[in-house]
């Protein structure tokens, strides 16, 4: 037998860093030139602001271009969308610093264990999502991992109902890839990153 293959993959500078999507916006990623890979994989967050259900859903437009310069060629390769329901919104209360699993919180209802939550800090690039794995009634809920941001009083609000998705793309006849964030019909301003890494190489 031959020595194993070894893949060589390059984490991408993000395509959109965390940044909040005014209502009625839309918003096109950096593109992502994929010329030389054989596979891109996408990592899309989006979370809420605001507790009210969405008018239309947020729609994420993953798009290809054939051609190596120029923006006259995008196609879709395929669309997402976010969920629209209202959502549960609990302000952070006391002091929860980052390195730590647990916010408090004056209230728990409309959240349970397994809640994919989007922690919405004053400061948009301090916020973060986690997924509940505890709560202690009308007290607290301890997240799957630990803060990466210290989430406190006066700063932090946690809003149910967020949404992910890791979106494997053949890219081996695609040039260049983007997404665009539909929030144009939403009605409220929403949350988003996406990240990706390209398999380049089997060695």
């Amino acid at each position: 037998g031959g020595a194993m293959a070894t893949p060589t993959k390059t984490i991408q500078t993000a395509l959109l860093a965390l940044q909040s999507v005014a209502s009625g916006a839309i918003v096109i990623s950096t593109v992502l030139d994929v010329s030389t890979a054989f596979e891109a994989a996408l990592g899309i967050r989006f979370g809420r602001r605001a507790a009210t259900a969405l008018t239309v859903p947020c729609y994420f437009r993953i798009e290809a271009s054939f051609v190596a310069s120029g923006d006259t060629n995008w196609i879709p390769l395929f669309t997402v969308a976010s969920d629209t329901a209202a959502v549960e919104a609990e302000a952070a209360t006391g002091t929860n610093n980052a390195g730590q699993a647990v916010v408090t919180v004056a209230a728990t209802a409309n959240l349970a264990d397994g809640d994919f939550v989007f922690i919405d800090n004053t400061t948009i690039a301090n916020s973060e999502w986690k997924r509940i794995k505890s709560i202690v009634t009308n007290t607290s809920v301890t997240f799957e991992e630990n803060l990466a941001n210290a989430q406190s009083a006066g700063a932090a609000t946690l809003y149910d109902g967020a949404n992910a998705w890791a979106l494997v793309v053949p890219v081996l006849s695609v040039k260049r890839l983007r997404v665009v964030v539909d929030n144009s019909g939403t009605g409220q301003a929403i949350a988003v990153e996406v990240t990706a890494i390209t398999a380049d190489s089997i060695g």
